[in-house]
């Protein structure tokens, strides 16, 4: 039912055309005004750029969800990728209804959204 409900919402954020984008999720993530997530030896620049490429490629992947579940909490250990365009709408959807703890595997909180580079 969790995955019914989760699908619902990511087709009815995409088709309202209102929701997320990965301009406005990798901004979240990683601008000093918002999350300001950083990694050792990547700019924040750098950082959104990764990050937008990498959800705007998963968007252009036709798909269905396959098992993922944003609103899983992953630690750092665990590989999590977009493959998909339903992939990459739910997880902007989870870093937009997320705090910056929620979202950074670093802090005691996070682990949530993943991928978070």
């Amino acid at each position: 039912m969790r995955q019914f409900a989760l699908l619902f919402i990511v087709f009815s954020a995409v088709l309202s055309a209102c929701g997320p984008t990965c301009q406005s999720t990798c901004q979240k993530l990683y601008s000093e005004s918002e999350c300001n997530l950083q990694r050792p030896g990547k700019s924040q620049s750098d950082l959104k750029n990764d990050c937008e490429n990498y959800c705007e490629t998963a968007l252009n992947e036709p798909g269905g969800l396959n098992g993922y579940d944003p609103f899983g909490r992953e630690g750092s250990t665990n590989s999590v990728s977009l493959e998909t365009e339903d992939q990459a709408a739910s997880w902007m959807y989870c870093v937009e209804q997320s705090s910056c703890e929620r979202l950074d595997y670093r802090s005691g909180e996070g682990g949530y959204c993943q991928p978070v580079w």
